[in-house]
């Protein structure tokens, strides 16, 4: 069974988008996570035209709950398509900066022996170099 079954992907406001890039878009999420992970809980995508007066860029939000903590990925462009890539590629490399660390934290450690003097190695170092 695939890790990332369970991911519930949510869109909100997104007329914009068709149903064929809909399901690209959705294939790609849950390729990242099906990577041998089951970090991506709920991630929800919304997109906006903006709202400052004068502006014409969109906004395109992806949001995910992730097992500790939330990603949140928001891009701005002048068309909703190209914000919505944006967001996805910013999206996609928080993951994976997300998953190296922990990836990092849980990795063993070295641990010194308790009765293990720090400094003698250093002083045989200075002893043994010409």
């Amino acid at each position: 069974m695939k890790k990332g079954k369970h991911l519930q992907i949510h869109w909100h406001q997104a007329k914009w988008v068709g149903d064929e890039q809909k399901t690209q878009i959705e294939e790609r999420i849950h390729a990242l996570a099906d990577q041998g992970h089951n970090d991506l809980i709920d991630v929800r995508i919304s997109g906006n035209p903006s709202k400052h007066k004068g502006h014409t860029d969109h906004e395109v939000r992806i949001t995910c709950e992730a097992r500790g903590q939330e990603i949140v990925a928001t891009r701005t462009g002048p068309k909703l398509e190209r914000a919505l890539h944006d967001a996805l590629e910013s999206f996609k490399q928080q993951v994976r900066s997300m998953r190296a660390k922990r990836k990092e934290h849980r990795a063993p450690r070295a641990i010194a022996p308790a009765d293990a003097d720090p400094t003698d190695s250093e002083a045989e170092m200075e002893l043994e170099s010409p």
